[in-house]
């Protein structure tokens, strides 16, 4: 099946990469495409003249007002529109209030006309080696159709084929509480799960935040939604991507999701983690998890888990043919067009169509979650 077209990765001209204010906030396009056969950012439109402003390796050629940082490697300035290709843009839109018009936080995609939220972009993989995304109803009353269940946490969801999807958006609010500027990543009811990306733990004492072993970097906490000073809101659009190539997904609450062992574990009963990054669509039981001991490290949320709630795992593998040879991939970075196996690196264009396996595990044999460092 062909994934339908986005002016995300398919732009008709530069009407699709152009900055511009809307009644309630801003759009901005930005990303990556190839010029030339190299990899560049893509800043959007470019303010002097009908171009594009790109950015990247200094001896890029016939870029017009050109600056170069020798030093750094860089140079930036403008082409033609006809002169890119293989785009992978994103969209920004950023909104200063959050009013009766404003979606909900959450993770969503457009199928056909009609928005479902995502359980996790990441996704997983049929017994057929087909990519599946996990879309949950999010309009009025029940869903049509069959193939729909409900979940742990009373939502209607279904398997798609990753393929029927274009892009996913991520929305976002922002608001103060108790005079800390957060980020609202979802509601429930009456209450909001909000985190603080990086500045450490409050000084004073605030009973409700949670955290990871790192208290020098991020927080999460679970507040009454009337708390908090509403104050702006983003949406993120961007392609949906390829999904897991290479690891342990399984159902969490009914919901797909990265999981490891917990160390320590070794029965199917005790002791795994939940693992989602940034954007995705997380319940309360997450928690703001820092990947470093440093100041302002990165993070992910993680959930802890005791192993009755976690079923269906499946060991994801992908293989992709490259200068005649079929090897396993390790991973794929989209916005370089790049595909890494065990040793190599290769342009995601010189690969073979990704090849994907799904084997079911137990919950002992999967990995060791990654420890602070």
């Amino acid at each position: 099946m062909t994934a339908p077209q986005s002016a995300l990765t398919h732009p008709l001209g530069l009407e699709d990469l152009e900055a511009h204010e809307t009644a309630r906030g801003r759009v901005a396009v930005t990303g990556h495409a190839t010029y030339r056969g190299v990899r560049v950012g893509v800043k959007g439109v470019s303010p002097r003249g009908p171009h594009v402003e790109i950015y990247g390796p200094v001896d890029l050629p016939d870029i017009l007002w050109r600056q170069d940082d020798v030093q750094a490697g860089f140079t930036s300035g403008d082409v033609e529109f006809s002169a890119l290709d293989r785009f992978r843009l994103t969209r920004t839109t950023t909104h200063d209030a959050v009013d009766e018009h404003t979606p909900r936080p959450g993770v969503f995609v457009d199928i056909a006309g009609v928005e479902f939220g995502v359980a996790d972009t990441c996704g997983t993989v049929g017994p057929d080696g087909v990519p599946l995304l996990q879309v949950m109803w999010v309009g009025e009353g029940s869903p049509v159709g069959d193939g729909w269940v409900l979940d742990g946490y009373g939502q209607w969801t279904q398997f798609v084929e990753r393929a029927r999807v274009a892009s996913v958006r991520h929305v976002e609010w922002t608001a103060v509480w108790r005079d800390l500027t957060v980020f609202v990543d979802s509601i429930s009811g009456d209450t909001a799960l909000v985190f603080a990306a990086r500045g450490g733990i409050p000084e004073f004492d605030v009973p409700e935040i949670v955290h990871g072993p790192n208290t020098r970097s991020g927080w999460s906490a679970v507040v009454p939604l009337n708390q908090l000073n509403l104050r702006s809101w983003t949406s993120v659009e961007r392609p949906v991507g390829v999904g897991c190539v290479a690891g342990d997904v399984g159902l969490v609450g009914g919901r797909t999701v990265r999981v490891a062992r917990a160390e320590n574990s070794t029965t199917d009963r005790a002791g795994f983690v939940a693992q989602k990054l940034r954007g995705e669509t997380v319940t309360e039981e997450y928690v703001v998890h820092p990947r470093t001991g440093r100041v302002d490290s990165m993070w992910e949320w993680r959930a802890t888990l005791d192993g009755t709630d976690l079923h269906d795992i499946r060991h994801i593998t992908t293989t992709a043919t490259w200068k005649g040879q079929t090897r396993p991939v390790v991973g794929v970075f989209e916005a370089k067009d790049l595909v890494f196996f065990e040793k190599e690196t290769a342009d995601l264009s010189e690969v073979s169509e990704l090849d994907y396996t799904a084997t079911p595990v137990r919950p002992s044999e999967l990995p060791l979650a990654d420890v602070l460092w």
